[in-house]
């Protein structure tokens, strides 16, 4: 299933890891990751460790650039090349999407099965199928309104 790339602005990304409430040393995966822009964030501003997965080798290539770039991220972001729908899960504290909302309802069943109790997933602008949210917030971005859903496991 293929999810189209569109990056999520940065102010609506840290909203996000504030609504999850990323807190320091935790785990944050970000499946379809993009250019890894939220796993930087959640390194640098909430100090926690970041691990993006993305399928689109230059995406992936790009990643790795900012990592580099950056410095001081070494041991704390990570990129995995590879489908999101084949990683193992259990790791994660937080989970960051914005996949769609059939990648939503796809996924849904694996981060059942794999995240611990009291996991939280946020989701940008599409609500997971199936799921209620703990709570539903609206950040004012450059060009529009977004959504953000909470759920924890």
């Amino acid at each position: 299933m293929a999810v189209p790339y569109v990056p999520t602005p940065r102010d609506v990304a840290i909203e996000m890891l504030r609504l999850a409430n990323v807190r320091p040393g935790e785990v944050v995966v970000d499946p379809g990751a993009g250019e890894c822009n939220i796993v930087v964030l959640a390194v640098t501003i909430f100090n926690a460790i970041g691990i993006g997965i993305e399928i689109n080798p230059a995406l992936v290539r790009s990643c790795i650039e900012t990592f580099e770039k950056l410095g001081g991220l070494k041991g704390r972001a990570y990129v995995v090349w590879g489908d999101l729908f084949d990683f193992d899960y259990s790791i994660a504290d937080v989970i960051t999407l914005y996949l769609g909302s059939d990648a939503n309802e796809k996924i849904r069943l694996k981060l059942i099965k794999e995240l611990r109790r009291g996991s939280r997933v946020v989701s940008h602008d599409f609500e997971v199928p199936g799921w209620r949210p703990i709570k539903s917030i609206v950040v004012n971005g450059p060009f529009r309104t977004h959504r953000i859903y909470l759920y924890i496991i």
